[in-house]
């Protein structure tokens, strides 16, 4: 009961330390924002702003989602054994899919730079780009981590480096004046320390199993064929989460894509404790495999259930109060969508929160399939509701499409239950 009860305390402590430290991030993040939009201006906010969204897109597309398969890998009894090969594979993948990153992108600019990059300075380009191998390392490099239970070593280096960034970004932009090549040159230096801050320690973990560093060929093949499955949840994930600005945009406008980018950037913050409770869980799925950690999974899945649903009642109080005081009184109109969208919490909180079983049991398809039914749905939803009803539409289809992943996640979680159960009775018998 004593290493029980140790356990369940370990299990939340870590979830504090990854909340404290996304909690941290964000608010480095929302201080970045206004302190390069003061330093630059519209035009130069705008040109970070398209520059980095560029390298977060071929980001998107490079990474081919083998971080989470290399959770996979890791989470049966051989995991560790593997793991010197997961770790030259991937660092292997990250140089091939960073070269072919720059590759297109070179071609982009040399096709139609006044095209695709819209006339973006060259330098400014060429620094924002330099950071396409350490975005795809931190996708591998943190699933690592995670899959050894060594969550809180990227978070120490996730504080370190978003402090490191915004202090570069008052030297270069504020003391030399470098303005949109010295934001994107400290956003680089924030990103190389995030990324690569763990690998001193993966490296060692290697070495004491006295396992060796290197790519493997079938390693590198099960890791494409895996994240084959996988990479369409990237596409899905960013239509439920992205699409709908777009179509705001397109329909409506500046002003009321403004109100309803604010009320989403509202439930990601709410949203930071489950998404560090699924980071934590991951390490448990690689430790335990997905029976032995679903117990734990399915306490937390109710507990921060529960906890949301009164977080979200609070907010929904609060909320007119909160949003004048923190964005002023012109943003009052997104007090309404901000209020809706609340109802989805509990939708977001069994996607975020039932992901490690998805991946820990390997059911890449099944997860890919129903994350991109999901954003089909509310693509559709958006395009139908946002002409009529605008932000009020968008906050509509959010609501539907969160209402139905509850019915995907809820039978996933339905079965893990179901063949938990009948594991643990087998291992009974068997003992008997």
């Amino acid at each position: 009961m004593l290493s029980r009860n140790w356990g369940v305390r370990e299990l939340w402590g870590n979830i504090a330390h990854t909340s404290v430290a996304k909690i941290y991030s964000l608010l480095v993040g929302v201080v970045t924002l206004f302190l390069t939009a003061r330093l630059l201006g519209p035009e130069g906010r705008g040109q970070v702003a398209a520059i980095t969204t560029w390298v977060s897109l071929f980001t998107t597309f490079a990474f081919l989602s083998l971080g989470q398969v290399a959770i996979h890998r890791m989470s049966d009894e051989q995991g560790q054994m593997r793991f010197g090969n997961l770790l030259g594979s991937l660092l292997l993948m990250a140089s091939i899919l960073t070269f072919a990153g720059w590759l297109v992108a070179l071609g982009l600019y040399w096709v139609s730079s006044n095209g695709a990059f819209k006339g973006l300075p060259v330098l400014p380009l060429i620094v924002g780009f330099f950071a396409l191998p350490f975005m795809i390392w931190e996708q591998y490099g943190s699933a690592l981590l995670m899959g050894l239970g060594r969550v809180r070593i990227y978070n120490r280096y996730q504080i370190i480096g978003r402090t490191a960034s915004i202090l570069a970004v008052l030297v270069l932009v504020g003391g030399f004046g470098l303005g949109v090549t010295g934001v994107l040159g400290g956003g680089l230096l924030g990103q190389v320390i995030v990324a690569i801050g763990g690998i001193g320690f993966m490296l060692a973990f290697a070495r004491n199993k006295g396992l060796a560093c290197r790519a493997d060929k079938c390693e590198i093949k099960v890791l494409l064929a895996g994240g084959a499955k996988l990479h369409l949840n990237a596409i899905g994930t960013f239509l439920f989460t992205s699409v709908n600005i777009l179509i705001l945009n397109n329909y409506r406008g500046a002003e009321q894509t403004g109100y309803f980018q604010l009320a989403t950037q509202l439930l990601n913050v709410l949203m930071i404790i489950p998404q560090a409770a699924c980071m934590v869980i991951y390490g448990k799925v690689a430790s335990l495999g997905p029976n032995g950690a679903w117990p734990e999974n399915k306490q937390l899945l109710i507990h921060l259930t529960g906890g949301m649903i009164a977080l979200s009642a609070l907010a929904a109080l609060l909320a007119p109060w909160g949003i004048t005081l923190l964005a002023g009184k012109a943003f009052q109109p997104a007090v309404e969508p901000f209020q809706w969208m609340l109802l989805g919490v509990v939708g977001m909180t069994f996607s975020t929160v039932m992901a490690p079983q998805w991946i820990g049991r390997g059911y890449f398809w099944q997860a890919a399939g129903l994350t991109f039914l999901v954003g089909g749905i509310n693509l559709a939803a958006n395009l139908l509701l946002i002409p009529r009803y605008g932000m009020q539409g968008a906050a509509l289809a959010f609501i539907g499409t969160y209402a139905f992943s509850i019915i995907g996640n809820g039978a996933m979680a339905w079965h893990c239950a179901k063949v938990s159960r009948y594991a643990l009775l087998s291992s009974q018998n068997g003992k008997g």
